[in-house]
């Protein structure tokens, strides 16, 4: 599956309402359930930070 704008925006509201900072059910914070979900290469600790990391990379993306 490819992460694009939608699912990102999903998803990130989705884990701020359940989990905010803290670990999900399975022990993964927000990157990690990312990384793990959508095949991605890069994992960072805050879930705010992968959230915006994130944006500006599809941005940029669908600047080129």
């Amino acid at each position: 599956m490819q992460l694009d704008y939608t699912r990102l925006n999903g998803e990130y509201l989705n884990w701020a309402l359940k989990y905010g900072e803290e670990r999900n059910e399975d022990d993964l914070r927000f990157g990690q359930y990312l990384l793990s979900k959508y095949d991605m290469s890069d994992y960072i600790e805050d879930y705010e930070k992968t959230y915006s990391e994130l944006l500006k990379d599809l941005y940029e993306r669908t600047e080129k």
